[in-house]
C-alpha cells in the first residue's frame, strides 16, 4: 500500500508541476508555423553572424559582441531541442527532420566547436529543413537524396579504377617522378589528370619525354573516367525524365 501511495503521490506532483493543458499548449507551440519561422529567422541571423566572424576587420572591433551573439543563438537552439523533446516525447523521433536537427545541434555544441567555426557552421545546414516550403526546391533536394545510392556506386567504381592506375603509375614512373613516388602522391596526381588541370603540360608531357608510350596510360585513364562520368550522368538524366513523366 505504501508503494502504491508513493506512486500516486508522484503522479499527482507531476500533474501539478506539468499540467496536461500546458503540455498541449507547448506541443502546439513547437509544432506551429510561427515557431518554425522564428527558428528559421534565428538560423538566418546566425548565418550572418558566422559570416561576419570570418572578417578580420569586424573581429577587430566586434569580436566580443559577435561571440556573445553566437552563444545566444546556440542557447536558443538548445532550448528549442529540449522543448521539442519534452513536448513531443517519442513522437520527436518519428520525424527525420527532428533527428537531423538534433544531430546538427549536437555536433555544433561539442566542446571543440567553441574554438572551431567550421563545426559551428553545421548549424546552418538546418536551413535544408525549411526548403520543403518551396515545392521546386524540395524537388531538387529529393532528387539529390534519391541519387545518393547511384553516386555512392559511382564513387566506388571510380575509387577502384584510380587505385589500380595509381599502383601502375608508381611502378611505371615512381622511380623518376616524385609526383608518382608513392601511392598517395600518385592518386593525387591522377586526380589532377582527371580534372584536366594542366595535366598535359605539367604531368603527361614531361613523363612522355622519358617514357614515349606513356600517352597510352593517360589516354586509357581519361577514357575510363569519361565513360564513368557519362554513365553517371545518364543515370541522372533518366531519373529526371522519369520524374517529369
Amino acid at each position: 500500500m505504501a508503494k502504491v501511495s508513493k506512486q500516486n503521490l508522484k503522479k499527482k506532483i507531476i500533474k501539478k508541476v506539468f499540467p496536461k493543458e500546458d503540455i498541449r499548449k507547448l506541443t502546439k507551440l513547437v509544432s506551429g508555423k510561427s515557431f518554425d519561422l522564428f527558428i528559421m529567422g534565428i538560423i538566418f541571423a546566425n548565418a550572418i553572424v558566422l559570416g561576419m566572424m570570418t572578417s578580420e576587420t569586424l573581429n577587430l572591433y566586434f569580436d566580443r559582441g559577435l561571440f556573445l551573439l553566437d552563444r545566444l543563438f546556440m542557447g536558443i537552439f538548445i532550448v528549442e531541442m529540449f522543448l521539442k523533446l519534452y513536448a513531443l516525447k517519442k513522437g520527436f523521433f518519428s520525424s527525420g527532420w527532428n533527428i537531423f536537427d538534433l544531430v546538427v545541434v549536437g555536433v555544433s555544441t561539442v566542446p571543440v566547436a567553441s574554438g572551431l567555426i567550421v563545426l559551428r557552421t553545421f548549424r546552418l545546414f538546418r536551413l535544408f529543413k525549411y526548403i520543403h516550403h518551396s515545392s521546386k526546391m524540395n524537388n531538387i533536394v529529393q532528387m539529390f537524396i534519391d541519387l545518393i545510392p547511384a553516386f555512392v556506386s559511382f564513387l566506388a567504381v571510380f575509387a577502384v579504377v584510380f587505385y589500380v592506375y595509381a599502383i601502375m603509375a608508381v611502378m611505371l614512373f615512381g622511380d623518376v617522378f616524385a609526383s608518382f613516388g608513392d601511392l598517395g602522391s600518385a592518386m593525387f596526381t591522377l586526380l589532377q589528370v582527371f580534372t584536366l588541370d594542366g595535366w598535359a603540360s605539367a604531368i603527361a608531357r614531361p613523363i612522355m619525354l622519358l617514357f614515349p608510350h606513356a600517352w597510352v596510360f593517360f589516354f586509357s585513364l581519361l577514357l575510363l573516367s569519361f565513360l564513368l562520368v557519362v554513365s553517371f550522368l545518364a543515370v541522372v538524366v533518366r531519373r529526371v525524365v522519369v520524374d517529369v513523366k
